[in-house]
């Protein structure tokens, strides 16, 4: 150990770093796990009490969070055939048609979009749960009431109620990609809430889903309307035409008389060939509008919870608890390796 002196300043003894920490070790130039023991049973009182309210305060955050049940279920989505749109698509294209229609979207690819959608939550709310023995709306399950005293306060209280729903996720929908099975997961206070929340969502996306692919089923039909009554007058004039030249050259020869003739033919028969498809594809239209089937198929229907799914207490407690010792491990480091040798060097 060496003594500096300076000027305006206390003479004061200077350790090696190691040594500020470790002043005890027999061996300066080494720390042994012996050192290390030393050192923190030194800080023991410290790293006990962090340690012990820490776990205190996990123990009380465990007992007072509020209880949350968990149902799911694991379903995934019947997809209709789409050979028809595409036979539409290419025969329309044939015809010099731009159809706006899109067949290839996955509904289950925007299932989560519609259950966090505001038309979709309202409905949430205006239905009455069997919450605890009683008949409640999520309003009063939740405790939500309105401040009248903000200006167009009714808007404000509404998208809160929705924002409510989306900031707990009440709902949520997962996908696994590789096999395409999607898991509705419901989250409620109450298992039976959890349930029935669980249930109504399922058959809500079955609905919008039957519904949606009945709207487009009804739009391609309708499509497929005018165009059968366009192509018909198309065939109409073809027909005509092909007659008219043929009765104005019933005993003509030349090579161009046969040319024209064959090209009226061709565009009779592209006419015809387009009117058929189209009729074929109407009639597979309305069935599809006609059509009623579940496109929901479910895998694992939701079950009411027996136990919650939060808090997880013990999980709580242990990780206060480790985090605790790691705080009292860190104070107890800077009391030694900051606080005491500043005192030192003020003295």
């Amino acid at each position: 150990m060496e003594k500096t002196n300076t000027p305006d300043q206390k003479t004061y003894t200077k350790l090696p770093q190691h040594q500020t920490l470790f002043a005890n070790s027999p061996n300066s130039g080494e720390i042994t796990i012996i050192d290390l023991i030393f050192f923190f049973w030194k800080g023991k009182y410290i790293i006990a009490s962090c340690t012990v309210f820490a776990a205190i305060l996990g123990v009380i955050y465990s007992l007072i969070a509020t209880e949350i049940f968990s149902s799911s279920t694991t379903f995934f989505l019947k997809t209709k055939g789409s050979g028809g749109g595409g036979n539409l698509s290419q025969l329309a294209s044939l015809a010099g048609i731009s159809m706006g229609l899109n067949n290839n979207v996955d509904p289950s690819n925007y299932l989560d979009k519609i259950i966090q959608d505001k038309e979709f939550i309202a409905k949430l709310y205006e239905k009455k749960w069997f919450f605890k023995g009683d008949s409640l709306s999520l309003e009063q399950i939740y405790d939500i009431e309105p401040d009248t005293t903000v200006p167009n306060w009714e808007h404000v209280f509404f998208m809160e109620k929705i924002e409510i729903i989306r900031r707990n996720k009440l709902l949520s929908i997962n996908k696994d990609v590789k096999t395409g099975i999607l898991t509705m997961t419901s989250n409620a206070p109450d298992p039976q809430l959890a349930y029935d929340l669980n249930l109504f969502t399922i058959n809500y996306i079955s609905n919008y889903i039957r519904n949606s692919l009945k709207t487009q089923a009804k739009e391609k039909r309708i499509f497929i309307e005018e165009r059968i009554k366009e192509t018909k007058e198309e065939l109409t004039k073809a027909e005509n035409a092909l007659a008219e030249f043929k009765e104005r050259n019933l005993a003509s020869i030349a090579p161009k008389v046969a040319l024209e003739e064959g090209r009226l033919m061709r565009n009779v028969t592209l006419n015809q060939e387009i009117f058929i498809q189209f009729q074929k594809q109407y009639e597979l239209t309305r069935i599809e509008e006609l059509d009623d089937q579940a496109l929901v198929q479910v895998v694992k229907s939701a079950e009411v919870p027996i136990k919650r799914s939060k808090p997880k207490r013990k999980m709580i407690v242990i990780i206060t608890f480790i985090l605790g010792l790691f705080s009292g491990v860190v104070l107890h480091l800077i009391i030694n390796s900051i606080i005491i040798p500043l005192r030192k060097v003020n003295k």
